[in-house]
């Protein structure tokens, strides 16, 4: 296993921002001569390429050039950026401004990347990373304790290793910086990966740290270095709801008990099983959009009862049953008694779904305290059923506990020590 000091590298496009303490300070990529392009026209502008973290974080450019060429007038249209230094990307320009002979150029980039090398190790990084392992990011700009680890280890199944490492975790008297963990990624055998081959590992990963922070987090800087220690840098926007705060079920200080859960999880989605994998694809997107409210108090109850109905039918044997009957053996499989009215989950979902206006009326009676505490019903049973699904052993955090003090709420999953071999080698097997 490699050492701790092995993941003091940082890319170099992300040192100055570390030792900045002003929130949205930009990250610099490129500095110099660089030229757009679109078609057979060109323009050469002296300027600068970097991330900047506003409502959301984007790659932009500004730069200042002494011709205005017709592309200019198709402001929409993708236009090819390209450095010296061999970076190569799309953006599309939308400022244009013209004093004292000189043009003033701006834009969003998409995308960019360096000529792809294979390399022997990739390094990435993720921001405003609150609450997963160790220090929670306070947006006040405080930094409380450190808790739980502040490294962990996730092995794939082919012999590759991600490690994630908690940046913040040695800054507790500092400001905290908006990059809070950055990763490693080993390939098995050292042998070399392209980005493309390592965005297999990217996307699994991202959102396995998805689901176990229970909001979208999506990886930047994305950097490879060969055994010549050269870098292959690969820059992407990625759409992005970090900045939203939300219940987890992960909780401290057990979060090295998801080092378990990984195999499982990386298994399936990268696994031949492609139904398999779609099944967790897609309670993982029900779930995250449920947890972070999208659509709403409505459209999330709605995608969180979708999530659990596909899951009892994947996991239950499919028999003429109603929908209570249904919901009632998925929480007898996990031998899991929660303390409200199972059957009320399918009476709200009947009244938001089945329209009538008695069951208009009955939805329209409930308070918004009432509705929210249906929510976090069903999203209670979801985040179960994945677990139990991917058979996870472990502790998590019972969102509906009503004592909040710390640690009060942190359970072994209903089910532990319960599930049965099959379930558990029937994930394992792609």
């Amino acid at each position: 296993m490699p050492s701790f000091d092995e993941l003091s590298f940082i890319p170099k496009a992300i040192e100055p921002y570390c030792a900045m303490e002003i929130a949205n300070s930009r990250i610099l990529i490129y500095a110099g001569s660089f030229s757009l392009i679109q078609g057979e026209e060109t323009v050469t502008l002296t300027g600068e390429i970097s991330y900047t973290f506003q409502h959301e974080y984007h790659i932009e450019f500004h730069g200042t050039g002494s011709t205005t060429l017709s592309i200019w007038t198709q402001l929409d249209s993708p236009t090819v950026i390209s450095t010296p230094n061999g970076l190569k990307g799309e953006c599309i320009i939308n400022m244009i401004k013209a004093r004292n002979g000189n043009c003033f150029y701006g834009g969003q980039i998409q995308y960019l990347f360096s000529e792809q090398k294979k390399c022997t190790t990739w390094h990435w990084s993720y921001i405003n990373m609150q609450s997963f392992i160790g220090a929670k990011i306070q947006h006040d700009n405080l930094c409380s304790r450190s808790v739980g680890a502040d490294r962990l280890s996730f092995l794939c199944n082919d012999g590759t290793r991600i490690i994630i490492e908690n940046i913040n975790s040695t800054n507790k008297d500092i400001h905290p910086i908006r990059i809070t963990h950055r990763c490693k990624l080993l390939p098995a055998k050292g042998k070399p990966l392209s980005h493309k081959e390592v965005e297999k590992y990217l996307n699994a990963f991202t959102h396995f740290i998805s689901f176990v922070v229970g909001r979208y987090h999506s990886p930047i800087l994305v950097c490879g270095q060969d055994k010549h220690g050269q870098l292959s840098f690969y820059h992407r926007v990625y759409y992005d709801k970090s900045r939203i705060g939300v219940n987890s079920w992960l909780p401290f200080p057990h979060d090295q008990e998801i080092e378990s859960l990984w195999p499982t999880f990386e298994s399936i989605w990268n696994g031949k099983d492609e139904d398999k994998a779609d099944i967790l694809s897609t309670a993982v997107h029900w779930y995250l959009e449920a947890n972070i409210g999208s659509g709403k108090m409505e459209g999330a109850y709605i995608m969180a009862i979708t999530g659990i109905e596909m899951l009892w039918n994947v996991i239950l044997e499919k028999k003429e049953q109603t929908a209570k009957e249904k919901l009632q053996n998925l929480l007898k499989k996990m031998n899991y008694c929660p303390a409200f009215d199972a059957g009320s989950l399918i009476n709200t979902r009947n009244q938001l779904t089945h329209y009538d206006s008695k069951n208009r009326q009955k939805y329209q009676k409930l308070t918004q305290e009432q509705k929210l505490q249906c929510l976090e019903n069903a999203l209670n049973v979801l985040e179960l059923a994945i677990l139990y699904w991917l058979g996870y052993q472990g502790h998590y955090a019972d969102r509906l506990c009503e004592n909040k003090w710390r640690g009060s709420s942190t359970k072994k999953v209903p089910w532990a020590g319960t599930i049965g071999d099959e379930l558990l080698n029937g994930q394992n097997d792609n």
